[in-house]
């Protein structure tokens, strides 16, 4: 079952790169969603954040990367976490409105499956959080 959620986080993350680049529409990636998905940032945000559902967490989604004029990001690593657990270790960066630098960030989140489908994503400011909250080491 693991190499199966490790192969759903990969489809959930290429459906969302599809979605950004306009290829799909959100049905597209809510088909690998729970029906009421659970997503934290745990130290993440300047508060503790709880987003339930995917329509929650595509416009919260929509609203982190309107800042940007060119915005991406790429899984660096993705790997059975145990326990119906998947980390993903996630490098995103984005060019503000108006500017010619970049802001670039690494961060984790661990994926929780059930029955097939994801029914919980937390993010973590760091990989290095992200892996300790799924027990594993770099």
């Amino acid at each position: 079952m693991s190499q199966e959620n490790v192969e759903l986080a990969w489809a959930a993350l290429n459906a969302f790169a599809e979605l950004d680049e306009g290829l799909v529409g959100p049905e597209q990636v809510v088909k690998f969603f729970g029906q009421d998905p659970i997503t934290t940032f745990s130290g993440f945000l300047e508060e503790q954040t709880t987003l339930r559902g995917t329509d929650e967490f595509l416009k919260f989604r929509a609203a982190w990367m309107e800042p940007y004029d060119d915005f991406s990001y790429e899984p660096v690593k993705i790997i059975d976490a145990g326990a119906n657990r998947v980390l993903v270790i996630l490098h995103q960066r984005g060019k503000p409105h108006d500017s010619d630098s970049w802001v670039k960030m690494d961060y984790g989140m661990i994926y929780t499956v059930e029955e097939g489908l994801i029914t919980r994503a937390d993010f973590y400011p760091t990989p290095r959080e992200a892996l300790e909250a799924a027990g594993q080491r770099e």
